[in-house]
């Protein structure tokens, strides 16, 4: 994912709903974060808050957290699963509506996509109606 730069992460920011501008900063999320790195033995704490403050933020669709996690952290498997339901369960099940309002759009585009992409696969090969000539 590219960088962004302050004055458009705060511009983001401003366009958010109140929970969720809160949950950016709450301290009960850096204490879950916190706790959940401990739990699991990740060392990397500032790395795992950067991707919940981007799914906080509609950066990032939390269902790509498990694989932003192995791929960023370079977590086995199944720590990046265990900390994922963790991750979920203490953070982002508390914003769900919030996220699942802000990541509608989103879902939809990428659902339109991929409907879109299974058409044209489906598609290709001749064209049984055309008359040879």
């Amino acid at each position: 994912m590219e960088e962004l730069s302050k004055d458009e992460l705060w511009a983001i920011y401003e366009t958010l709903p109140e929970a969720l501008k809160d949950a950016i900063f709450s301290e009960d999320t850096s204490d879950a974060i916190w706790n959940v790195c401990k739990l699991y033995d990740i060392n990397e704490v500032a790395k795992v808050s950067k991707i919940i403050s981007q799914i906080l933020m509609g950066l990032l669709p939390p269902q790509f957290l498990e694989d932003s996690l192995k791929d960023e952290l370079k977590l086995k498997e199944s720590t990046a699963k265990k900390a994922t339901m963790d991750l979920e369960h203490y953070i982002l099940n508390q914003y769900k509506e919030e996220l699942d309002a802000l990541y509608e759009g989103v879902v939809d585009k990428e659902e339109a996509q991929k409907k879109a992409q299974n058409k044209q696969e489906k598609n290709t090969g001749p064209d049984k109606y055309r008359e040879v000539v």
